[in-house]
């Protein structure tokens, strides 16, 4: 290792955000121990999953996974809110890149033409200064070469999904999203929608509607980060 790394090493040292211990220099990500524990959503198939039965009647979703099975009340949970509300952007960079190599291998990624990462409103992203999903598309970018296409955008403010549960979810996402106008040299493409957490679907599903509604030829997938299974 270099000087420069030794000192970094030093000064500002990485802990893990799972467990918060102090991670070596040949860990990435999760100390060995947490990265061994990752609880991981395994899919049988892509195209028939929960994931997809969950948003099935309200968007005709080609395909759908993700990579954590995710619990409010786990330590992995740390891994979410460090991105998402403590400017942690760099983890979410790196977490898209291994959603990215993992969801590969279920031939997740043939077909696709770009991502399209779920909108924030202006507040929450002046706010946090980045929308998060976006960020997580970057880093999948990175490992496919598709672009980030931001096509959408949240027009109303509402009572924030977080707050919210079960039907009150979907009629709160309800006429939030719509897709600016699609450019020609991507109508009828297969695009990706990239989000952090899918609790109910309500807001995946609502952002695909919002797609197809614009341009019926196209293929929707979905690709959150983490499905709740609390």
């Amino acid at each position: 290792m270099s000087l420069m790394t030794d000192l970094k090493e030093l000064l500002l040292p990485r802990l893990c955000p799972v467990c918060g211990k102090l991670m070596m220099q040949t860990e990435d990500i999760l100390c060995a121990y947490c990265a061994i524990g990752l609880p991981r959503y395994r899919v049988v198939s892509i195209k028939d999953n929960l994931l997809l039965r969950m948003v099935w009647d309200r968007a005709d979703v080609k395909c759908a996974t993700t990579l954590l099975a995710y619990n409010q009340h786990s330590p992995y949970h740390n891994l979410i809110t460090e991105f998402k509300y403590h400017g942690a952007s760099d983890l979410a960079i790196r977490l898209g890149r291994w959603a990215a190599l993992e969801v590969k291998e279920y031939g997740f990624w043939e077909g696709a033409d770009a991502l399209v990462p779920v909108p924030l409103t202006w507040w929450k992203r002046w706010l946090r200064g980045y929308n998060q999903a976006e960020v997580l598309a970057r880093g999948m970018s990175e490992v496919t070469g598709l672009p980030v296409l931001n096509l959408l955008r949240r027009t109303k403010n509402r009572t924030s999904q977080t707050k919210l549960k079960g039907e009150a979810r979907i009629k709160n996402a309800e006429g939030i999203y719509k897709a600016i106008r699609i450019p020609d040299e991507w109508s009828g493409k297969h695009l990706v929608l990239v989000d952090d957490v899918m609790t109910t679907g309500s807001t995946i599903a609502a952002c695909a509607k919002a797609l197809l509604d614009a341009d019926p030829g196209m293929e929707v997938s979905i690709l959150p980060l983490a499905l709740t299974r609390d």
